[in-house]
């Protein structure tokens, strides 16, 4: 299996989770289920330790703050051997911190508070060791965790190289069109998909309408995910128009749908650069994160390659 030197620009987060009989409505207060519970986290950190567990060799570029959480989270990343070199410890800000209440059913609701994660391409010697950076990777991962005009900068020094992007466009934003022409793969959930095509997505038909809406505006593949349904890809058919793939996802216990989206969008990365076929790649991706929502933690619930592929073999 050829490995993937891929780089990861994006967040990191210490994720403080307090489980919650439901969602707390304006103006009430609820007793949490047992202690609070510390796990390092951050749409960035999550993807890079995803790709590195599943066989990537990945480098992560990002901020965390001079405190002991951002010890714990580069601690963290370099117990999955991920190259930390390009993560700066902020002097001004502190880490990133994500505020989870996690409800029985596994679903939850997350406040950020961002930290040095917002200073992300203000230093111009960090940014500028970044882009140097870029060129020597087999392909680039960010989200929108970190300032956008950095997430803009990045996709086009990645374009203007030659080197494939991904982005999970998380938490949702709109970006211009012809920013959105320079990725090789576009991540969305319904929501981040609507935002962007101006239609709602309900349901399965309407995934694959706005995969191809999108795909016809100029991105090479368009991936929406659909929780519990799965998730749709459409990529070129030969002809320049869409071909939509459809894959299931698979029945399991939900515990923690924490890190589930990035689980899959580290796993999607990691097969597509091993030269995997859409319809292969997608089947991974799925079964990966429907394996991490089976277990607690966004970073502690990532399983690694021999894990997804036994499940494959499973079923």
């Amino acid at each position: 299996m050829p490995q993937s030197n891929i780089l990861v620009v994006g967040s990191l987060n210490m994720d403080q989770v307090v489980r919650v009989p439901h969602i707390p409505v304006l103006g009430e207060t609820l007793l949490g289920a047992g202690s609070l519970k510390l796990t390092p986290g951050g749409k960035g950190a999550n993807q890079a330790v995803a790709m590195a567990r599943l066989g990537a060799a990945v480098t992560m570029a990002g901020r965390v703050g001079g405190d002991p959480f951002g010890k714990q989270l580069l601690g963290a990343l370099q117990a999955d051997q991920i190259d930390t070199s390009l993560i700066v410890v902020d002097q001004e800000e502190s880490s990133g911190v994500a505020f989870i209440f996690l409800v029985p059913d596994g679903d939850n609701v997350i406040v950020v508070s961002s930290g040095a994660n917002m200073r992300v391409g203000q230093d111009h010697s960090h940014i500028s060791t970044i882009f140097e950076s870029i060129a020597q990777a087999q392909a680039l991962v960010l989200q929108l965790e970190i300032p956008l005009e950095t997430v803009i900068s990045l996709i086009a020094a990645a374009h203007n190289v030659h080197v494939p992007v991904v982005l999970n466009l998380a938490p949702a934003q709109p970006l211009p069109k012809d920013v959105l022409q320079q990725l090789e793969v576009l991540i969305v959930n319904e929501n981040e998909a609507s935002l962007l095509s101006g239609q709602r997505v309900d349901n399965l038909e309407d995934a694959r309408i706005v995969a191809t809406v999108l795909f016809e505006q100029g991105i090479t593949r368009v991936v929406t995910t659909l929780g519990s349904q799965g998730a749709v890809l459409a990529t070129g058919d030969g002809t320049g128009k869409a071909r939509i793939i459809h894959q299931p996802a698979p029945a399991v216990q939900v515990i923690d749908t924490t890190a589930a989206g990035d689980c899959f969008v580290g796993a999607l990365t990691v097969a597509l650069t091993e030269g995997q076929q859409p319809e292969d790649a997608l089947r991974f991706a799925i079964y990966a994160s429907a394996l991490k929502v089976t277990k607690f933690g966004a970073q502690s619930g990532l399983p690694t390659r021999a894990e997804v592929e036994a499940f494959l073999h499973s079923v």
